[in-house]
């Protein structure tokens, strides 16, 4: 990065002030003149921004360190996946200096980079993001191509031409690429990368040196030596022996640490930010022979040789260590691992061991007085021995770290959470698959299988991986179980042949039977996005229902791999016979394969002298076009938010919207035609004449460029091109004049003001990032909306649900009547309120895409890129379709085999891989986009594995625990997933309290839900933190929904209770061994209104001490306070 003096008052102010108290007290304790701590962990609870608390310390570091007088600044974040590392160094860079790419995303790389101040002392500051997994392991690992050819950058550097002058020792280098010629690659690689590295080599000779010192004195060969056994096995070689292949692998491992190192040492790193640094814990405790460990160490432990300043090391995660352990798991984990994140938090080289020490007897201590109150009638005397205690811990820890919660924010430590009852049922059929389920397994030497059933149906269909799935393949080849009694269609089997013609599918399993009721009861199989929690008029559509404006997204957790699988196939499955369910014709695979596509853009051979067609074809209907043309006139006289009215009528609304547009009309009307046949022209030509008479500039720019309306990545497509050729024709006079317009052409084009995909698209992108309809960035994003939207609106199952299912000719497209899905579909959009859903979905879009603070116009500009990018990439998520295994006869051999299958999946997903139709990997990131949108897929549903610092919050405030957790923390770490930063529930809340206010005053412009979170801010009271109403906002009836539907009379029914009471008391057990021991101790014993008056006093409270940091001036005025080092 470069750019002028850090903005350090604007950055802390854009910091809620719990996330400024925590930014502070860190930097304070990290530079503390008496006591540094210069590691430190801010452990906040999941969803309260750690990440923007990290931008506060990195603000405050490098003002800090600027006013010692040091010019240059580099800051390090580490994160285990690096699109989300690149993502949040956006979220990190403080107010006040402009980013630059820093072209190296691993250490290794940092050679060959020129570092802002990195020579003739100049100025500079450099953030980097780098991941463990390619920078700090290496392992069995050779690195990219590009890592391995700077490597023979070096060394052929550094031993000179002739070591590498065979063709073979080139060869260690180019082995595994095959396109075009590989050692050219190289050479000229290597040509390109010479002068870039000069600077390094004396370092890389040293470490070089240094390597081959530390391998002698294991009796190990130098790596020359490793090198030139190398090249002398290869001779007379084609291929690579195993042998060969490992000396390769670990020659090129040690030559790319030995770069890494080289990296560390230019980079001078000042501030190094871990984030969910638990996943890659063994970095931070590894032994001293873990390679990886030993460059982390390096990184960590860096000293400046100029200054002596050590490198100060910022922690980030919600679950530093195991919060809660069972005795099912090892009972002393939370214990050993948060005492080793402890020494490693104190490790300063200075009696770390004697100050967690010291820790472990207060914990000790405390543990006897817990269990004395427990114990004794009269408890006063320990109960005030244990809040001593507590304190004194409290102070402990505060030093090297911080935890904010936010049950702290409501009155009765709710944190908004409720608990509806759940009712589940055991079907008849549910029992005949548990029985045939259990004769399958004995058949096969198999135990009994009674979780696997309470969990999912069909899991013979369904199963991967699993033990009992391959004992019954292998079982059903050898012809060992009896096709008719085990293996039949029937209960506990799926029958294809119902699944291929959309028959009905019992659930039979009363947790899947409940969430198909659950979701059909909120209407969720009749809505193609969440109704939005502010609507601007009202239609008495489907998305106005009570039922349907309760409807949230579900995100469900189950322990079983299997549960997402079946949950998503039958689920979607049930959303595709149901969209399907009322029509005329019967569904089946056939026909939906026969359905085509409805919204496309059809052209045809040109007519000689019509138009201007393209490429000598000319366009067969126009109004696909029209559906995606953002008319800027349109958007200004259709406008609801500029009619108000407190959720005002809809037919007093359109009459509003078509008076306005027969007034433009009336001009282009006058001279026309008033006899003949309607041409059904004026629906298209109608707007963009329009624009070409109030806004020629912006018609030229759109037509001009077919670009606008695709991603970087898309190629132009030529018939889209002969539409733009038709539309340019008709405002550059050269199309067949238009003839009689149609007597509800104002009609048409009010709903097309008032819900085409376009146009609002238009309006929600310019009012979320304040530019004007005029900007090219604002109707540039508006139309890759638009894009994504005739890409979503072709989907089969969306044709069936706003009722275009049968497939329509070019004339019946052209028409504007009623049946036309054209206009089907804008309906239907103004049936969901779709300006009110984007314009809600538009405002939490930017903040969780890191533009919370847009200064400037190119910083507006590149909001409104990402924010279409992304709605469009919601919008166009593929179909994914997963393997199901069916079983069926093998033709004269007697046997049974499982045969695959495919069930399609998007209106419900499961989290993970999943092979798409086209046969391709679906990217988690993109599910996670969509799963984040208004728009399918409604249920998520995963296991609870590899979920930290991911977020579902935007459109989901319920969680379905499928499954209970083993303890209370992964409890609260699942419904911490939706309960975020403006989430869903707390938008419902504002708009239930605050809307109708606001929607009176009748304005257009700015941004509606900024100021709806601004008025709700200024009603907080007097004291209360801003986690209000950002996190917490209870006036309202939307909640965080806890949803368990255990089955009846099931061990999980009897367990609830259990793990209930303990969420209460867990935290109790903090920094103790053997929690699940203590807590079942304390529960059994003291009654639980007794604890909840003593709970306050025994809390363990990291939260950052408010006297100390708010009486501290601000960072730039305390010098006085702070180590210049």
């Amino acid at each position: 990065m470069t750019g002028s003096q850090v903005d350090v008052a604007a950055t802390l102010a854009g910091l809620k002030d719990f996330q400024r108290r925590t930014a502070r007290w860190a930097f304070q304790r990290m530079f503390d003149k008496r006591n540094p701590s210069p590691r430190f962990l801010v452990a906040d609870e999941v969803g309260l921004g750690k990440t923007h608390v990290a931008k506060g310390v990195v603000a405050q570091v490098i003002d800090h360190l600027g006013r010692t007088g040091d010019e240059r600044h580099d800051i390090v974040y580490v994160c285990s996946n690096l699109a989300i590392a690149r993502q949040n160094l956006r979220k990190l860079t403080p107010a006040g200096i402009r980013p630059t790419r820093v072209e190296a995303d691993r250490l290794t790389m940092l050679p060959l980079v020129q570092l802002q101040g990195q020579h003739e002392g100049k100025p500079g500051i450099n953030l980097l993001a780098i991941t463990p997994g390619t920078s700090l392991r290496f392992g069995n690992n050779t690195g990219t191509y590009r890592e391995r050819f700077l490597a023979y950058t070096f060394l052929r550097a550094h031993w000179g031409q002739a070591a590498m002058s065979p063709r073979r020792a080139r060869w260690i280098f180019w082995a595994g690429l095959t396109a075009g010629d590989p050692d050219g690659r190289l050479r000229d690689y290597e040509r390109w990368c010479r002068p870039k590295i000069r600077h390094a080599l004396p370092e890389f000779a040293r470490r070089m040196q240094e390597l081959d010192t530390q391998r002698r004195d294991r009796d190990q060969p130098t790596i020359r030596e490793l090198f030139d056994q190398l090249v002398e096995g290869l001779r007379y070689k084609r291929t690579m022996s195993g042998h060969l292949w490992r000396l390769r692998v670990k020659l090129i491992a040690e030559v790319r640490r030995v770069m890494a190192i080289v990296g560390i040492d230019a980079l001078r790193p000042d501030l190094v930010v871990l984030d969910e640094f638990q996943r890659f814990k063994d970095l931070l405790h590894g032994e001293p022979a873990n390679l990886a460990a030993e460059l982390a160490k390096r990184l960590f432990d860096y000293t400046d040789p100029a200054t002596n300043r050590p490198t100060r090391t910022l922690l980030l995660s919600a679950t530093p260590y195991r919060m809660y352990t069972t005795a099912d798991d090892h009972a002393d984990d939370h214990y050993r691992d948060f005492l080793a994140t402890c020494r490693f938090l104190f490790g300063d080289g200075n009696g770390d061991d004697k100050r967690v020490d010291a820790l472990e007897r207060n914990f000790t201590d405390l543990r006897q007085a817990l269990a004395a109150m427990a114990a004794f009638d009269q408890p006063e005397g320990p109960l005030n021995a244990a809040a001593d205690l507590c304190g004194k811990i409290s102070r402990q820890l505060r030093q090297v770290m911080a935890r904010t919660e936010r049950l702290a924010a409501t009155p009765d430590r709710d944190g908004m959470l409720t608990e509806p009852g759940v009712e589940t049922s055991v079907g008849s059929d549910d029992l005949r698959s548990y029985v045939r389920l259990g004769d399958l397994a004995t058949a096969v030497g198999y135990h009994e299988p009674t979780e696997y059933w309470k969990s999912a149906p069909y899991l013979v269909n369904f199963m991967e991986q699993y033990k009992l799935k391959r004992a019954i393949g292998e079982a059903a080849e050898r012809g060992q179980l009896d096709g008719t009694r085990h293996l039949n269609p029937g209960p506990g089997i799926l029958s294809w042949q119902d699944v291929d013609s959309y028959q009905e599918i019992d659930p039979q399993n009363g947790r899947l039977r409940w969430l198909i009721e659950d979701l059909a009861s909120s209407r969720a199989f009749e809505l193609l996005w969440v109704p939005p929690s502010l609507p601007y008029y009202r239609t008495g559509s489907v998305y106005e229902s009570e039922d349907a404006l309760r409807f949230t997204k579900r995100l469900m957790f189950s322990g079983w791999r299997v549960v997402p699988k079946v949950v998503s196939s039958l689920v979607s499955y049930e959303a595709e016979r149901r969209a399907y369910r009322d029509r005329d014709h019967p569904y089946t695979a056939d026909y939906r394969r026969r359905g085509g596509q409805t919204l496309t853009f059809r052209t045809k051979l040109a007519d000689e002298g019509v138009g201007d067609a393209a490429d000598g074809r000319q366009v067969a209907s126009m109004t696909t076009w029209l559906m995606v043309w953002p008319s800027l006139t349109l958007a200004e006289l259709g406008d609801p938010l500029a009619m108000g009215g407190s959720q005002s009528d809809y037919a007093h609304l359109i009459e509003t919207i078509k008076g306005r547009i027969s007034d433009r009309l009336a001009s282009l009307i006058s001279g026309k035609p008033a006899e003949g046949l309607d041409d059904p022209r004026w629906y298209w030509a109608g707007p963009l004449l329009l624009d070409h008479q109030h806004h020629p500039k912006v018609v030229e720019r759109l037509l001009a460029n077919q670009q606008l309306w695709l991603d970087e990545d898309e190629k132009p497509d030529r018939n889209f091109a002969a539409h733009l050729a038709e539309a340019r024709a008709m405002v550059g006079h050269g199309a067949r004049p238009l003839g009689r317009p149609p007597a509800d052409l104002s009609e048409v084009l009010a709903e097309l003001a008032l819900g085409g995909p376009a146009v609002c698209a238009l309006r929600a992108v310019g009012r979320v990032v304040g530019l004007s309809y005029h900007r090219r960035a604002v109707f540039g994003a508006a139309a890759r909306v638009a894009e994504g939207f005739r890409s979503f609106f072709n989907a089969p199952e969306v044709r069936a649900i706003v009722g275009g299912q049968a497939v329509q000719s070019d004339a019946e497209m052209e028409t504007g009547r009623s049946g036309s899905y054209w206009r089907q579909v804008v309906r239907h959009c103004v049936g969901g309120n779709l300006q009110a859903m984007l314009d809600e979905h538009a405002h939490v879009l930017r903040d969780w895409l890191g533009y919370v603070s847009l200064a400037g116009d190119n910083r507006r500009a590149a909001a409104a890129a990402r924010i279409a990018s992304t709605i469009n990439g919601a919008l166009r998520l593929r179909t994914s379709a997963l393997s199901v295994d069916v079983p069926r006869p093998v033709t004269g051999e007697g046997g049974v085999e499982l045969s695959s299958r495919r069930m399609r999946t998007r209106f419900a997903v499961m989290f993970g891989d999943q092979v798409l139709d086209e046969g391709g990997q679906a990217r988690v990131g993109a599910v996670s986009v969509a799963f984040n949108s208004p728009f399918w897929p409604f249920v998520l549903a995963s296991t609870s594995v590899g979920q930290e610092g991911l977020d579902f919050h935007l459109w989901c405030h319920a969680v379905v625990h499928w499954n209970l957790p083993s303890n209370p923390v992964d409890l609260e770490q699942r419904e911490g997933r939706v309960h975020r930063y403006k989430c869903h529930a707390v938008r419902r809340n504002i708009a239930e309290k605050l809307g109708p206010a606001l929607l009176r005053e009748q304005r257009a412009e700015g941004d509606l839900w900024e100021e709806l979170f601004e008025r709700a801010a200024s009603e907080r009271a007097s004291g209360e933190e801003e986690m209000s109403p950002f996190w917490v906002f209870n006036q309202g009836r939307a909640k965080i929904d806890r949803l368990v539907p255990v089955l009846p009379f099931s061990r999980e029914s009897a367990r609830l209770p259990a793990l209930r009471k303990s969420l209460a008391i867990y935290r109790l057990a903090f920094g103790q061994p053997r929690q699940e021991e203590l807590v079942e101790f304390l529960s059994d014993r003291i009654d639980r209104r007794l604890l909840d008056q003593w709970l306050p006093r025994l809390r363990i409270d990291l939260s950052p001490p408010r006297s100390e940091v708010e009486a501290g001036n601000p960072p730039h005025n305390q010098t006085h306070s702070v180590d210049p080092g």
